[in-house]
């Protein structure tokens, strides 16, 4: 038997439980979009040679501005399919992920 299935779980319990987690993404994805406006705001028009002359991307590469610009492009990218802007492109959703996987 699965330990995540009990009895006592009723149709509210999972609604419930379902509209916290749905919650949780769009608020989750909102401050991303915001951190991503900053990020796009602080950097655009720059190359990452300039990027990397900030001081706050100091001892940083070429190669971990990319991998930033990328993963802030996630949520810029989910926001914009939430709020019907543009549909998300890739067909791998997986591929979403990678920016955060260590």
């Amino acid at each position: 038997m699965s330990t995540y299935y009990t009895s006592d779980l009723m149709w509210a319990d999972w609604v419930n439980q379902l509209t916290a987690f749905a919650n949780a993404v769009m608020n989750d994805i909102q401050q991303g979009y915001e951190w991503y406006e900053k990020f796009a705001a602080l950097t655009y028009g720059l190359s990452n040679a300039q990027i990397l002359a900030l001081p706050a991307f100091a001892g940083r590469t070429a190669a971990d501005v990319t991998a930033m610009q990328y993963a802030w492009g996630v949520f810029n990218d989910l926001y914009n399919a939430l709020n019907n802007v543009s549909a998300l492109t890739q067909a791998n959703r997986e591929g979403y992920l990678v920016p955060f996987l260590s």
